[in-house]
């Protein structure tokens, strides 16, 4: 029996609008040398990162009830139009003040509004035999802008300024919201939800076939939170590698085994891989606190992009077949939010633990709580004999 297609022309102009609009995000790695060049420590690096991830969560729960009762096209359109917004802004900071905190703020909003919006509609178009293949494949649009992000940002810093960088932000927006406009909702993916926008979001938060999945969610995006927050400032504060190549690896090994490996977490199934991907970032991590040398962190970049490339996938998987259809926007609005929770989290928590014990236990410290993670979704899972949203999982 042959399988169902996956590259439709659908899937793949989605796909391309999501390229285009995490290259924009994904310029803002070197947000934290901006922010070093105004006076700031990592302390305060931390919270003014995080303030987006505030911004975020103050309008998630509005946006997955939003996105099933309008439809994904409407929802991904205002997100970048406000990105735009929010990135035109960013070119009239000249000093630290409240003016950084409200256009992170800013940022943050338009950012889950998008980024939760194509999403859920990629999982619209993925085949559910083909499920977690497709989301790892569509999830290639926001992992292959890590490295040419963090690689464009080294090339524009290395022959122009903060500036430029802002500007080439606003450029990739541009073509992000360009490439959504064709874009059309699946017909049964859109309706009015039968709950209200923050019932709808609590029996999502609060489904016990969701719950161990928030738990290992939780404690990936923290430490996924932390790595995109102080890497800038490691690389510089202890003179070894590049940004740019640790980012390279990290995007470029995830893409690999996302491309040509995709299909073992199908084959294995998401719980069972949940835990080998989750074990293969901690390790990463590990590799991290010891760099000593460019060599050690781009193998550190390796292996934490391997751990990456099937962690997200494995867990939105997991999210989306649990999650009952009507309600599949909230679910995924609820993980967006749990990724936002955990760069607010990770940026003053990361940030003071730097500043006191230093990086290297910082970043081992990030493996402990990974393993805590998948430890503690194991311990509360009970995985195909869960009842109804287990037997989902295995569909």
């Amino acid at each position: 029996m042959s399988r169902p297609p996956l590259l439709t022309r659908a899937f793949v102009l989605a796909a391309a609008a999501a390229l285009m609009l995490h290259l924009a995000a994904f310029l803002f790695l070197h947000l934290p040398g901006f922010l070093q060049s105004l006076g700031t420590g990592e302390a305060e690096i931390g919270r003014i990162m995080s303030t987006q991830a505030l911004g975020a969560l103050i309008a998630w729960p509005f946006i997955g009830w939003t996105i099933d009762a309008y439809g994904r096209r409407a929802v991904t359109l205002a997100g970048a139009a406000l990105f735009i917004v929010a990135i035109g802004l960013y070119l009239a900071i000249d000093a630290l003040g409240p003016f950084v905190y409200m256009v992170r703020l800013l940022d943050g909003v338009a950012a889950t509004m998008w980024y939760a919006a194509l999403f859920t509609h990629g999982a619209d178009l993925v085949p559910a035999a083909r499920r977690t293949e497709g989301l790892a494949v569509f999830g290639a649009s926001a992992l292959i802008p890590i490295g040419l992000g963090a690689q464009f940002g080294d090339a524009i810093l290395a022959w122009a300024g903060y500036r430029e960088l802002f500007f080439g932000a606003l450029g990739f927006a541009l073509l992000g919201l360009a490439l959504s406009l064709p874009m059309r909702d699946v017909p049964t993916a859109r309706g009015v939800p039968s709950v209200p926008p923050a019932r709808g979001l609590l029996v999502a938060a609060t489904d016990p076939a969701l719950r161990p999945v928030w738990c290992a969610a939780l404690a990936f995006f923290v430490c996924a939170g932390a790595l995109f927050t102080f890497l800038k400032t490691f690389v510089v504060a202890v003179d070894v590698g590049r940004a740019g190549g640790f980012f390279a690896a990290y995007a470029l090994t995830a893409v690999l085994f996302r491309v040509f490996l995709g299909w073992v977490p199908d084959r294995l199934g998401a719980r069972r891989m949940l835990g080998v991907a989750m074990l293969c970032y901690a390790l990463g991590f590990a590799v991290l606190a010891g760099a000593g040398t460019p060599a050690a962190v781009l193998a550190a970049g390796a292996v934490c992009g391997i751990g990456h490339g099937y962690t997200y996938p494995v867990l939105f998987s997991l999210v989306v077949s649990r999650a009952a259809a009507q309600r599949r926007g909230a679910a995924t609005a609820f993980y967006t939010a749990i990724d936002w929770m955990g760069l607010l989290l990770a940026g003053p928590l990361f940030g003071q633990l730097i500043e006191v014990f230093g990086y290297g236990v910082a970043f081992f410290t990030a493996a402990v709580v990974l393993a805590a993670g998948a430890a503690l979704f194991y311990a509360t899972d009970r995985g195909p004999a869960g009842g109804a949203a287990a037997i989902r999982d295995r569909v």
